[in-house]
């Protein structure tokens, strides 16, 4: 370390003269600009001292790392000033990779497939990366958040990238930065957690030789960490909706405007069919850019079957962001210096005739991709000897949709093997400004026994992260119960009366669960009563029964007959002990079952449990690093 610090401070002074006579700036940020914008800092001898490699592992990394997380009040004003310095984002990255090491001639070598969208970026970058895996490339794979581990993030040839490795980079950055830190706020201090992350992963890539990375945008795209990319090969909008509101903005203009930002002039883009709104926006940009623009059809369940393909993420809405993935790998090989491929790209249309990109044949290593992709925390099965989990991270309205089709398709298949004796019990949560009762309204048709509502703490003993205070989550969790139980107490037909209500109670409430009332699931607005005729909200109740007395048998069974329940878990870990009874053995050791409320006597009568974890990715990963601990073991 002394020998990287000498030589940063014999640079020092030679620019110390020069510095004399300029404005007043710190020293260090006048070195900066003065001399890492010329020289390659990575010929630097920059070594971490031994005492660092045998001392400061992972453990110690991800704590580092989370020191770098802005805290809850900090997100709080970004958010309601609209982040006013975000225009600055792109600008203080490319500082960053400065300070790193890296030139941005390094950066700009880097052959990237770069990937914007609201819903199915993950899985199309997730597709793509295992085409050009099993075409025979290297590849390097950035993408957010992740499950259970920071290093899931930035993979290699399709596996998170070792401890050992993520150590040696983290570290390495890390000092870099530290050490050429000042006070300047723009591209001077430390970057925030996603940024740090965005240049890790740069340095990663590069090192590493790689042949191609494939790019996931953070949130948004104009101003997101990644986009300072002068010439990616190839761009990709996958479906556009909705999130990230206060960030993005409230329309689905303002939205695809800040997501067709990582176009690049003359760098092709290829989106998938999109909202009239959202596409006349691409268009428009992709004219002021001066990019082409593409759009991929959906590849054909025809196509597939011909092929004896099984596409490795399931779900209606992964043909699409195959389609987008296949797409994207051939115009990238075409662009791919070996000059192998016989890819022909369509000719540039004006921009109201957009060329439609299909596919009408998959070669070997495109059929093994598609094939063998895995995407773990989306449209994704586990199952145990008396539980199934089916764990999907939809946090919007259009994948809460696909979400509910794909479970209960999956589920009703699954019931029918245990001859209807299946309890079905959802775990949700969802976080940030988004409005979780449409996303509870659709899941209602899902017809589950029961539902628990938690906050995405794993456990008592799990370290709150920054971005939001445990009391937040606590409340949100909370406020999710309360909206589900005002959505699954309705119904489209008449609510029943008081007396209705009373006589349902009556010949149903034969015991106490937490000291909560089971109630008629149709109230129509009416408070529900106890048994003792006392009056309560609905977010008092946690047993409710479906649907009413004037609606139609199914399957043998009133309506009035069958019951719902819903609770409030502090945590993941108390939630999946509640949901699934503790009959998964991995929960229930990890348990004190003495925290867990009493289960209703006719969940218990139930042979087989089926959960659905949904709402957020931080929950699955949350839940998939409780049931599958060694997810990421290679």
């Amino acid at each position: 370390m002394l020998s990287y610090y000498s030589a940063v401070l014999q640079n020092l002074k030679v620019t110390l003269n020069n510095f004399k006579c300029r404005p007043r700036k710190s020293v260090f940020t006048f070195y900066i600009e003065s001399e890492l914008g010329k020289r390659n800092l990575s010929k630097m001898s920059m070594p971490v001292s031994n005492d660092a490699n045998e001392d400061f592992g992972y453990e110690e990394a991800v704590k580092a790392l989370l020191d770098l997380q802005s805290n809850a009040e900090v997100i709080a004003k970004i958010r309601q000033s609209r982040d006013q310095k975000k225009h600055l984002n792109v600008p203080n990255m490319k500082k960053y990779i400065l300070r790193s090491g890296l030139t941005m001639e390094q950066a700009d070598s880097l052959s990237v497939i770069h990937v914007s969208g609201t819903k199915g970026k993950g899985s199309t970058c997730a597709f793509c990366e295992r085409i050009l895996n099993c075409q025979g490339f290297k590849t390097g794979l950035f993408t957010s958040p992740h499950l259970i581990e920071v290093r899931e993030r930035i993979r290699l040839n399709g596996l998170p990238i070792s401890k050992e490795m993520f150590s040696k980079y983290f570290w390495k950055v890390h000092s870099r930065l530290k050490a050429t830190q000042t006070e300047d706020v723009d591209g001077g201090r430390m970057p925030a957690y996603f940024a740090f992350l965005t240049v890790l992963s740069l340095n990663v890539f590069i090192s590493e030789h790689v042949d191609v990375a494939v790019m996931e945008v953070g949130i948004g795209g104009q101003y997101d960490s990644t986009n300072f990319f002068s010439s990616p090969a190839v761009c990709g909008v996958t479906s556009l909706g909705l999130d990230h509101t206060s960030v993005l903005g409230n329309t689905l203009e303002e939205i695809a405007w800040n997501k067709a930002g990582i176009f690049k002039t003359s760098c092709p883009a290829i989106t998938v069919p999109q909202d009239p709104r959202a596409i006349k926006v691409l268009i428009e940009r992709s004219v002021e850019i001066q990019n082409p623009l593409y759009i991929a059809e959906p590849v054909s369940q025809e196509l597939l079957d011909s092929h004896h393909v099984t596409l490795g993420i399931s779900g209606h809405k992964q043909a699409e962001n195959a389609s987008l993935a296949i797409q994207l790998y051939r115009f990238w090989r075409q662009s791919h210096t070996d000059g192998s491929s016989n890819t022909r790209l369509p000719v540039i249309n004006p921009p109201d005739e957009i060329p439609i990109l299909t596919v009408d044949l998959l070669d070997v290593a495109t059929i093994k991709g598609l094939s063998s992709c895995n995407w773990p925390g989306r449209t994704q099965t586990l199952r145990r000897e008396h539980v199934t989990y089916y764990l999907d991270g939809a946090h919007t309205l259009e994948s809460i949709q696909v979400c509910a089709t794909w479970f209960k398709a999956a589920a009703d298949k699954e019931r029918q093997l245990h001859r209807e004796n299946v309890a079905r019990i959802l775990i949700f949560n969802s976080t940030g400004d988004r409005d979780v009762k449409p996303f509870l309204s659709i899941l209602k048709a899902c017809e589950f026994d029961g539902a628990v509502f938690c906050t995405n703490i794993s456990s008592t003993n799990d370290a709150l992260i920054k971005t939001v205070t445990a009391n937040a989550m606590v409340q949100r969790a909370e406020e999710n119960r309360t909206s589900w139980d005002s959505v699954s107490c309705c119904d489209l037909g008449h609510p029943l009366t008081r007396q209705q209500q009373a006589e349902v109670i009556s010949d149903h409430l034969d015991h106490n669960f937490n000291n909560a009332a089971e109630v008629p699931c149709n109230t129509g607005g009416i408070n529900p009563i106890s048994k003792e005729g006392c009056v309560k909200g609905i977010g008092h109740h946690q047993n409710c029964l479906k649907n009413h007395s004037l609606g139609p048998i199914v399957g043998g069974i009133h309506p009035r007959e069958i019951k719902r329940v819903s609770h409030f878990a502090p945590t993941i870990l108390e939630a999946l002990g509640w949901a699934s009874q503790c009959r998964d053995p991995i929960v229930s050791e990890s348990l004190d079952r003495s925290s867990l409320p009493d289960i209703a006597p006719f969940l218990k009568e139930k042979s087989h449990i089926q959960i659905l974890v949904t709402g957020s990715l931080h929950l699955v990963g949350g839940v998939l690093g409780i049931i599958c601990p060694d997810l990421n073991d290679n």
